[in-house]
């Protein structure tokens, strides 16, 4: 008998989460206890005292007369009961057995069930609330009289808790991929607007870049801006550029919306109103401001290089500062400089200047790198990350990869809780 009913609760936990199957792999649970009954499904949630709604109906023969095509009761288009027989079986908590006198069997509710001559009713919990109520129906006046109504009380919730959860599940699973697709499409724009490995003379570098989700706060542009030069400019066969790190407070789809919004200000920013890249950070900050608070601020490292004076010119409007080496001499350069975006819309922004070298090295990074952890909570940190970089001598590339080598077995692996991104620049004449 203990080996059937295991094989009955194997049969009913394999249930694939069709909403509309639920009522009738139920049926088939109960029908060797309760053979010849009828089984509907009655919704109490948000109904009026005393009323319920048939949510799915199946006949004594195993036959589906009510889908259950909405077993949540979400439409308000269930037929809807409020007669005697409805009060009786929705008035208690409890589960019991109404006799169903030949006088009433005519009543609304009655006839929906085949016109019984006695109705068990048991109550469904589900999260935390009785939402439906369970009504097997028998044509027989004494056909629940042995019943012990305290175990199939528990044997029907056990049974509809295994056919719940593979709903809830697939209701879980269909959101989880929209909502993925969609973020999805928001990462491959991001994507787009990264910039295409750029040529330009007199410059080497190398870059990472890893979301801690499909898509990321952390934003990087990097541009030869010879053609904009300033009118004093005086070529030296190597170009003028400019490179910005950004990171998004936050991670996910929503700090990636930011990271792209700032993408699309810079892209209007037509020069003028001071020198860059101070004016351009100036100007995306007024813009990064809307009619509402957005709930989110964003720290920029931005940087401007003239190889005609070797100037650097640069700012850090809240982001962590930037690694210089000369040799192996390494220094921080923007440390505790200027407010981030997004907290003051008419903050003018200033610029620092510095005067780099053939061979000089710069490393630009985002805290997800710095504030990576290993298993013990410790954070990667600026002094580790120093002295990965205060090796003279390497490439961008080859400095790049023992940065990343050396990050990826600090955290186990290589995405970290929050996005990360490394950007390594070495200075050729």
């Amino acid at each position: 008998m203990s080996d059937t009913l295991f094989n009955r609760v194997l049969n009913i936990s394999a249930f694939d989460g069709d909403s509309r199957a639920a009522l009738r792999a139920m049926h088939a649970h109960f029908a060797p206890d309760l053979p010849d009954c009828s089984l509907a499904l009655l919704l109490v949630r948000g109904q009026a005292e005393w009323r319920c709604r048939l949510a799915g109906l199946i006949g004594p023969d195993g036959t589906e007369h009510v889908a259950n095509l909405d077993p949540n009761g979400d439409s308000g288009t269930l037929p809807l009961f409020d007669d005697d027989i409805a009060a009786r079986i929705v008035a208690t908590h409890a589960p019991h057995v109404l006799t169903i006198e030949p006088a009433r069997r005519d009543v609304p509710l009655a006839q929906a069930l085949f016109s019984p001559a006695s109705v068990m009713a048991i109550p469904l919990a589900n999260n935390g609330q009785l939402t439906h109520w369970l009504a097997f129906a028998s044509s027989l006046p004494h056909r629940f009289d042995t019943v012990r109504l305290d175990h199939v009380l528990l044997h029907v919730n056990l049974a509809a808790s295994l056919i719940i959860r593979p709903i809830v599940l697939r209701s879980l699973t269909r959101e989880s991929k929209r909502q993925r697709h969609q973020i999805e499409g928001l990462a491959d724009i991001q994507k787009s607007l990264l910039p295409d490995s750029p040529k330009i003379r007199g410059l080497d570098y190398a870059i990472h870049w890893q979301p801690a989700e499909t898509a990321a706060g952390d934003y990087y542009e990097m541009s030869n801006l010879t053609e904009f030069a300033p009118p004093d400019f005086q070529p030296t066969g190597d170009d003028v550029w400019g490179v910005i790190v950004g990171d998004v407070s936050g991670h996910g789809a929503a700090a990636a919306m930011e990271a792209v919004q700032f993408d699309a200000i810079m892209r209007t920013y037509k020069g003028g109103d001071g020198p860059p890249p101070a004016a351009a950070i100036s100007y995306a900050n007024r813009y990064f401001f809307s009619r509402r608070s957005r709930g989110h601020f964003m720290t920029v490292f931005a940087m401007l290089y003239r190889p005609d004076t070797h100037v650097l010119s640069y700012l850090s409007a809240g982001h962590p500062p930037i690694l210089h080496r000369r040799g192996s001499q390494v220094n921080l350069l923007g440390e505790g400089d200027q407010i981030p975006l997004g907290v003051l819309r008419d903050h003018e922004y200033r610029n620092n200047d510095i005067v780099l070298e053939a061979g000089d090295q710069l490393l630009l990074y985002t805290d997800g790198l710095t504030e990576a952890r290993d298993r013990h909570e410790r954070m990667f940190g600026i002094d580790r990350l120093r002295d990965l970089f205060s090796h003279p001598g390497d490439t961008p590339g080859a400095v790049r990869d023992r940065i990343v080598s050396a990050l990826h077995e600090y955290q186990g692996g290589p995405i970290g809780v929050d996005d990360q991104t490394l950007i390594v620049l070495a200075i050729e004449h």
